[in-house]
């Protein structure tokens, strides 16, 4: 995907994020490699926001301001050790992996040189991403 700008100071701290804390029942916590979901989800019709026209992160200085702002909220956060609320992850109507919450954490982590972590995924759709856990 890209090469990390710098390592952080500290590891990340997650807390369930609000939507699957809500519904327990409804989502498992999954350990991905967050480059191979990078790499399945460039497929998205979200994804240009983040990633360029090849799949790779787009760089600090092609991100919209409010994008940047949240690269920069995440950024102080790690290194200050406060919580990051995992990402939610689910197969879209293409086969291929949507991020329904947590893009910015998802994609600043791994320019971080992050790239295990923890995400929700609703348990129907677990066994579809075996191939994405570490």
């Amino acid at each position: 995907m890209t090469s990390p700008a710098h390592k952080p100071i500290k590891a990340p701290v997650f807390v369930d994020n609000a939507v699957a804390a809500a519904r327990p029942e409804q989502y498992i916590e999954l350990v991905i490699d967050a480059r191979k979901v990078l790499g399945d989800w460039k497929a998205s019709l979200l994804a240009h926001e983040l990633l360029d026209s090849n799949g790779f992160i787009k760089g600090d200085e092609d991100l919209s301001e409010s994008r940047l702002e949240k690269r920069e909220v995440i950024r102080t956060r790690l290194a200050a050790g406060q919580a990051l609320e995992k990402p939610i992850l689910g197969i879209g109507i293409f086969d291929n992996v949507e991020i329904g919450s947590g893009s910015d954490v998802l994609a600043t982590l791994v320019i971080e040189g992050i790239c295990e972590l923890p995400v929700h995924v609703r348990k129907s759709q677990s066994r579809e991403f075996d191939s994405f856990k570490v």
